[in-house]
């Protein structure tokens, strides 16, 4: 079903399904392909949706559903009638537009054109139609066009120059990288000041508070992305050298080749 799919529209659908189970939802909903599409197509939600709308929108979906207990990742989920509908839409979408493959843009428009589905609708509420829809995808496309003759890269879902990151990444590249879970980090918080600090060798100094678990999230250090436990597991896996994180697709983009091999890693 889905040879067609880009990588990136595959991880709409991977996203989809981890959303579905977050939910506790026996099948893949149109507003679970809504909420993999804003995680995996980061360029085109911008050009869609206002700064914090996605949020909002996923509070409109909290209000508009009822969760029930969490479904294991590993549990078969088949999509319901509307999601079908909406991934055939997707396909004509692509027919339409004369691209050989299903890329993320395809699906959203898909979602669209499932009228009276609960991501049709809440598109609609914050202004997204298919028609401005189409019309960003065109503009995005002819952007992305005009740039051809530089060296892009796409992080999450958005075109970089990686000559704009090259500095960082060279400086990056002289540590070792290990892969790990980010996890909330102790803190420890002076009390005369408020000011925050990690070295939890202070820990005994009573003019220090330990918080346990204080420090919820963190970004990476190339492209900004936020790191946190909460958001699902593209947020939280990601490599370290014991001091700086970064993503997973900016060590694959940038690092892979030019960090120190494992065996040096500690």
């Amino acid at each position: 079903m889905f040879e067609r799919y880009t990588e990136q529209a595959r991880r709409v659908i991977f996203f989809s399904r981890y959303e579905a189970s977050q939910y506790g939802s026996p099948c893949i909903e149109t507003e679970h392909l809504l909420l993999g599409f804003f995680r995996a197509d980061k360029a085109l939600t911008r050009r869609l949706m206002r700064t914090n709308s996605t949020e909002a929108l996923r509070k409109e979906i909290e209000a508009r559903t009822t969760r029930e207990a969490k479904i294991a990742t590993s549990v078969d989920m088949p999509l319901s009638n509307q999601g079908k509908r909406a991934l055939a839409y997707a396909a004509e979408e692509a027919e339409r537009m004369q691209d050989r493959h299903i890329g993320p843009e395809h699906l959203l428009l898909g979602l669209l054109r499932e009228k009276g589905s609960l991501a049709a609708d809440l598109l609609a509420s914050h202004g997204v139609t298919l028609e401005r829809a189409r019309e960003c995808v065109l503009d995005l496309r002819k952007r992305l066009a005009s740039d051809e003759g530089e060296d892009l890269v796409e992080i999450h879902g958005e075109m970089w120059n990686r000559e704009s990151v090259q500095s960082r990444v060279d400086e990056l590249a002289k540590f070792a990288w290990r892969q790990r879970q980010w996890k909330p980090l102790d803190i420890l918080v002076e009390k005369a000041t408020g000011r925050i600090f990690f070295d939890l060798g202070l820990k005994g100094d009573p003019q220090f508070d330990l918080v346990s678990s204080g420090w919820p999230r963190t970004h990476c250090e190339i492209c900004d992305w936020e790191l946190n436990a909460a958001n699902g597991p593209e947020r939280s896996t990601c490599y370290t050298n014991g001091r700086d994180w970064i993503c997973q697709e900016c060590y694959t983009n940038f690092l892979s080749d030019a960090a120190p091999p494992q065996s040096q890693r500690g």
